[in-house]
């Protein structure tokens, strides 16, 4: 299940027990396999700013941001936070249940 697809169907309020802890653990799941990634092209935009350019280390970090892995990192950035947080309203859900 994608990310927004389980956003949407974590907002239902009637969920049960069950369904949640299943949520919660698609989205740690999920979370697990973002910051996987984010670390990967995280090394790829250390070694793009490292290489021995003329430009500064800013405009080079800016030129980073506008490739598709700098795009994707921003992506991933967002992602995860958002996933945190959903993360962290279901285990408040699930607790107030139990």
């Amino acid at each position: 299940m994608k990310l927004r697809e389980l956003i949407e169907a974590v907002k239902d309020r009637q969920l049960s027990k069950s369904q949640l802890e299943e949520y919660r653990d698609d989205l740690a799941e999920l979370f697990a396999l973002m910051k996987l990634e984010m670390a990967d092209i995280e090394k790829e935009e250390a070694l793009y700013l490292n290489a021995a350019t003329e430009e500064s280390h800013v405009a080079r970090k800016r030129a980073w941001k506008a490739t598709q892995k700098g795009l994707r990192q921003i992506e991933l950035d967002n992602y995860i936070g958002a996933t945190a947080k959903m993360i962290d309203s279901l285990k408040s859900r699930l607790y107030s249940i139990y």
